[in-house]
C-alpha cells in the first residue's frame, strides 16, 4: 500500500514528505494540470527544489499533466511532458490520449499513470490503456463504490489507486461539462471546475448570495457556513422546494480501517459541507 499525497506548493509538498507521504504529486503553473488555481503550483525552481527534498527523503513524485490538450496549443502539453522527463519524475500522470501516445512513444521507459480524469471504470477501459500505451497505474474514478472497486482489483493488468479522502462529484472525471456550459470554460481543459475569476459574493438583506458569472448558486443565511459556488452543488428551486438538486457538497472518507477521532475532527474541517460519505453510492440522495 502507497500513500499519494496532493502538493499545491513547495510548503504543502514539504508537509507532505514529512508526514509520511510515500509519493507526492504537483502540477505545472498552467492548464496542463486540473488543479489551476491562483497562487498554486510549480515553477521549475520549485518544481526543482521538490525532487531535491523528496529524494532526500526516499520519496517519489509524479507530475500531473491531466487535463485534455486543445488542438490549438496542444504544444503546452508536450512540453509539460518533456519538463517533467527532463525533472526526472517517477511518473507522469496522464489521462488525454494524444498525451499518452506521446509520451509513451517519445520517452517509452518513463512510467505512465492514468488519471482519474480519464475515467476508466472497467477492466476493458484499462485494459485498452494497458495495451497502447503502457501504464503501470490508474486512478479510479471517485464514482465507484467500495464493492466496484474491490471488482475491479480482481481483473486490473495494472495497479490501481484510490482517493481516501476528497471532494466528491456527480459526475465521473473528465466528464464535466457544466462549469463550461455556465462559464464557457471546464476543469477538463482548463484545470478549474466554477473558475475563481467568475465567482462573486454579494450581501442581500443580511444573506450571502454566491454567484458565478452572475448566475444566483446559492443564498447563504448570516450563521450560515457558505461554499465555494460550484454549478453541481447549488441549491435551486424544484419539484416544488429548495434544495441541493444535483449533489450535496460532500466528502469522501472511505472507511476500510479504525479512525483516530482526532483525524476525523480535521477532515471535517477541511470537507465539503462538513460531511463525508463512504462512496458514491451511499449519498440520501440516491
Amino acid at each position: 500500500m502507497e500513500l499519494v499525497c496532493p502538493a499545491g506548493s513547495l510548503n504543502a509538498f514539504k508537509v507532505a514528505v514529512e508526514n509520511g507521504a510515500d509519493a507526492v504529486y504537483l502540477g505545472f503553473r498552467n492548464e496542463t494540470n486540473a488543479r489551476y488555481f491562483a497562487g498554486l503550483n510549480f515553477n521549475d525552481r520549485a518544481a526543482q527544489k521538490a525532487l531535491t527534498l523528496a529524494r532526500s527523503k526516499g520519496v517519489r513524485l509524479f507530475v500531473a499533466i491531466n487535463t485534455f490538450a486543445n488542438e490549438l496549443n496542444a504544444d503546452k502539453w508536450r512540453q509539460a511532458a518533456d519538463a517533467a522527463v527532463d525533472l526526472g519524475a517517477d511518473a507522469i500522470i496522464a489521462a488525454d490520449t494524444a498525451v499518452l501516445e506521446y509520451v509513451s512513444q517519445r520517452y517509452p521507459q518513463q512510467p505512465l499513470h492514468l488519471s482519474v480524469q480519464a475515467s476508466a471504470t472497467n477492466s476493458g477501459a484499462l485494459n485498452f490503456y494497458y495495451r497502447h500505451f503502457n501504464i503501470r497505474r490508474a486512478v479510479l474514478p471517485r464514482v465507484l463504490s467500495l464493492p466496484q472497486v474491490e471488482a475491479l482489483c480482481q481483473n486490473s493488468p495494472v495497479e490501481l489507486e484510490v482517493f481516501a479522502f476528497g471532494s466528491l462529484c456527480v459526475m465521473a472525471e473528465g466528464r464535466c461539462y457544466l462549469s463550461s456550459y455556465l462559464t464557457g470554460e471546464s476543469p477538463n481543459t482548463v484545470g478549474a471546475c466554477s473558475p475563481a475569476r467568475f465567482v462573486s459574493w454579494e450581501e442581500n438583506n443580511g444573506k450571502t448570495d454566491a454567484r458565478l458569472n452572475g448566475a444566483l448558486i446559492d443564498r447563504f443565511e448570516a450563521n450560515e457556513s457558505a461554499g465555494y459556488p460550484t454549478l453541481c452543488k447549488g441549491r435551486f428551486h424544484a419539484l416544488g422546494k429548495r434544495f441541493h438538486a444535483l449533489e450535496e457538497p460532500t466528502s469522501l472518507n472511505q472507511e476500510a480501517f479504525t479512525l483516530d477521532p482526532e483525524w476525523e475532527k480535521r477532515l471535517l474541517e477541511v470537507s465539503e459541507g462538513s460531511q463525508t460519505t463512504i462512496g458514491a453510492y451511499h449519498r440520501q440522495w440516491q
